[in-house]
């Protein structure tokens, strides 16, 4: 997708420069055929799961109308997400709703769509959905999202199926919440679901989770709930330090399958990062470069209001110059937000750069735009697609 010629960087097989002339930046730049690329490894790996794609890591509507036009479904949080999911052409029933807080208004909008599953986050959630379909006056799909107390290994604010967490059913209310939807006329018990973190980068957390999961299958179908589907969220890490690896989905689907051995289950995946972090990019300028107290900054016009996730995550990304040039040395990258948390990294090398130069930021597709903010009355950043590769020059 990256690749530098005469010393200048090319996306796609097209200059970054002649890209960038046309935009305001910062912008986010995206790749469709990187997309499609990854959507194909998925699809190989689990032709016959429920693919669904996490709508909080995206909501550009060519990404999501390109993604439902491979028939994946949507894991949706919000009313909002709801909507941009029918919008982009994905069947109510291919519709996965999840949340903590769900309002009467997105649960009403859900049933009345009527969407895959709605996914309980706790057994207080049980009576309210339950006033709504006799409101509505139709059935709902029901699932469990069940906390089994997994400490995994990410960053603290990632960890959503821990011992402690605001997510989920905990495994000591898990047969009570299964037996209230069973008694409750209009809803139909038909599956669980566990999300335990997210950027997980080792395949073997991927594997407890399966594993956790086929325990709770069989223990609710041993005691007569007719759970069909199991859905095994999403969390898989992508490859921010470019070391050249990171999850690859025929592994998971064996590891998932061994979980399963003998039991005719559906399975479901909820994927956002590993779909679309790798195919974007965030754009920015140079504004400025300071030396002060021995160290080298380099000011940027787009920072933690554009891209959020270093400063709320202390997540690294890596950055790259759009020109070449020699000496290399380590300099932090900085917003222009009056914040001291505004950085994006630190000790990045970098040639000599001056103000107008161009720097991309990697890895940047996801939770990126989603996140942008108006801080310090910023406008958000615009985006650009790149539809189809190009002819590279020769090297």
């Amino acid at each position: 997708m990256l690749s530098y010629h005469d010393q200048r960087l090319w996306v796609e097989g097209q200059p970054l420069r002649a890209l960038a002339a046309g935009m305001p930046t910062p912008f986010y730049l995206y790749s469709l055929p990187a997309l499609e690329r990854r959507i194909a490894r998925l699809k190989d790996a689990f032709p016959h799961a429920w693919l669904t794609f996490a709508y909080k890591a995206n909501r550009h509507p060519v990404l999501l109308h390109r993604l439902a036009s491979h028939g994946l479904g949507a894991d949706v949080v919000s009313l909002g997400e709801l909507r941009a999911a029918r919008a982009a052409g994905v069947p109510a029933n291919r519709i996965i709703v999840n949340g903590n807080a769900k309002t009467r208004a997105e649960l009403e909008a859900a049933v009345q769509m009527g969407v895959g599953l709605i996914q309980l986050d706790a057994a207080e959630e049980v009576p309210r959905l339950a006033d709504v379909v006799a409101r509505v006056g139709r059935e709902a799909n029901v699932g469990l999202r069940i906390n089994p107390g997994l400490d995994m290994a990410t960053h603290p604010h990632l960890k959503v199926g821990a011992r402690g967490s605001h997510f989920g059913i905990p495994p000591d209310q898990v047969l009570a919440t299964a037996r209230a939807v069973t008694k409750t006329p209009g809803l139909r018990l038909r599956g669980i679901h566990l999300h335990v973190g997210s950027q997980l980068t080792d395949v073997a957390a991927l594997e407890v989770i399966a594993q956790e999961a086929a325990r709770w299958y069989r223990t609710l179908r041993g005691a007569g709930y007719p759970i069909e589907v199991v859905n095994l969220g999403g969390g898989w890490g992508i490859d921010y330090a470019g070391t050249g690896r990171e999850i690859e989905p025929h592994e998971v689907a064996r590891r998932v399958a061994q979980a399963f051995a003998g039991e005719a289950v559906r399975i479901a995946l909820e994927l956002g990062r590993w779909l679309v972090g790798p195919v974007g990019m965030l754009v920015v300028r140079v504004v400025q470069v300071k030396r002060a107290w021995g160290r080298t900054f380099i000011a940027v016009d787009g920072g933690m209001n554009a891209l959020l996730r270093p400063a709320l995550y202390a997540a690294r990304h890596r950055i790259l110059p759009e020109r070449q040039g020699e000496p290399i040395t380590p300099a932090d990258v900085v917003g222009p937000n009056c914040e001291s948390a505004d950085v994006l990294a630190r000790d990045v090398p970098l040639p000599p750069l001056r103000e107008g130069d161009l720097l991309v930021i990697l890895d940047a597709g996801a939770y990126g735009e989603t996140m942008a903010n108006t801080y310090n009355a910023r406008p958000l950043p615009p985006a650009l697609v790149l539809n189809e590769p190009a002819t590279t020059p020769e090297a």
